[in-house]
């Protein structure tokens, strides 16, 4: 069954929680069923490679014209929220905002979501096209047969975070888009526009940064009850649990307690998933940046990651702990950061 057809919206807004405001959000962001006609990071038509269907890559002609993607911001600090945000300095900057970005300092951006399973099919294309296939195997996620099969090469979950990365590959994939960005970027410039000529640099965030962008998590962490309703079971059935990622039991709710995040709530009555949730689950903040507190760890620029995961609890131990061990961990991701320099 297609995780869109039931709907990730319908499941994260039953299971996860999100009000009527956040639902009508949600339809302007890529799902599996409906990607959009361009990578949402690189802003290319050719979007996602995936050897377990032996195709050299994948046009998308299904375009979906509420999402964020191949938008550059101009400036915008959410998009979303223009009023609101006309009184931050942040959204009057004279640079062309990176795509899937929400500016976090003065020519500093950060990801607005963790990078997805479809992200990074993506970048192993370009990887094994300009470096061949030793060089594409370097960087393929390291998971056990279950987690590659079911979960990574699955479509159903493109849009969730890619785990199972190391640090370097991750400090390469932030780097590699940065580059692709500046192709266009540079052709851009040169055009005549108002903007000084400037370039993309892709890193890992450090961890001052992540923290700036996450929020204090006393306040950004919350307790919720949810109802989870037929589409959201059906999901559960035939998506999670038919993947071997949920026990069959977790059916017998109506309901669940949980938290506003993804995080492990440790109570009878929290469901129990083995795979983290879509990118644009749960609330988002204010300032536009999802899933800073659990759903996956995320690594840094220091190399070691943080943030609490869909595994985890809600205690200043587990969220701030530093994991340095990548390999084979299903809650550990990471997101870029982007900035601009002359």
């Amino acid at each position: 069954m297609n995780i869109t057809k039931l709907t990730t919206v319908l499941f994260c807004t039953a299971v996860i929680g999100w009000g009527k405001t956040a639902l009508a959000q949600a339809k302007k962001h890529p799902t599996a069923d409906s990607p959009g006609p361009v990578s949402a990071i690189t802003d290319r038509e050719i979007y996602t490679y995936n050897k377990v269907y032996a195709i050299d890559h994948l046009f998308l002609d299904e375009a979906n014209a509420y999402s964020e993607q191949s938008l550059y911001y101009n400036g915008y600090y959410d998009p979303w929220k223009e009023k609101e945000n006309k009184a931050n300095i942040l959204y009057f900057q004279d640079y062309i905002v990176p795509p899937q970005t929400i500016p976090l300092f003065k020519r500093v951006y950060i990801d607005a979501t963790e990078v997805a399973n479809i992200h990074y099919h993506e970048f192993l294309h370009f990887v094994d096209r300009d470096s061949g296939k030793a060089i594409h195997d370097s960087y393929v996620p390291v998971l056990d047969e279950k987690y590659m099969t079911n979960y990574y090469n699955n479509p159903e979950f493109y849009f969730f975070p890619v785990v199972g990365i190391d640090a370097e590959s991750a400090k390469t994939f932030c780097d590699w888009k940065a580059k692709n960005l500046n192709e266009d970027l540079k052709d851009f410039l040169a055009s005549d526009n108002p903007y000084k000529k400037y370039r993309y640099e892709g890193r890992l965030p450090s961890e001052h940064e992540w923290k700036r962008a996450a929020g204090h998590s006393t306040k950004e962490i919350r307790d919720r009850t949810y109802e989870i309703n037929k589409k959201a079971q059906e999901f559960l059935q035939y998506d999670v649990i038919a993947n071997e990622f949920a026990d069959e039991k977790i059916l017998a709710s109506t309901t669940v307690y949980g938290y506003n995040v993804n995080l492990n709530h440790g109570t009878e009555f929290a469901i129990k998933l083995d795979i983290p949730f879509y990118i644009y689950g749960f609330e988002p903040r204010a300032t536009g940046t999802y899933n800073m507190y659990g759903n996956v760890k995320e690594i840094l620029q220091e190399g070691y990651a943080i943030g609490g995961s869909y595994k985890t609890g809600n205690s200043h131990e587990e969220l701030f702990e530093h994991t340095t061990t990548f390999d084979y961990q299903t809650d550990i991701g990471f997101r870029c950061v982007t900035k601009i320099v002359r």
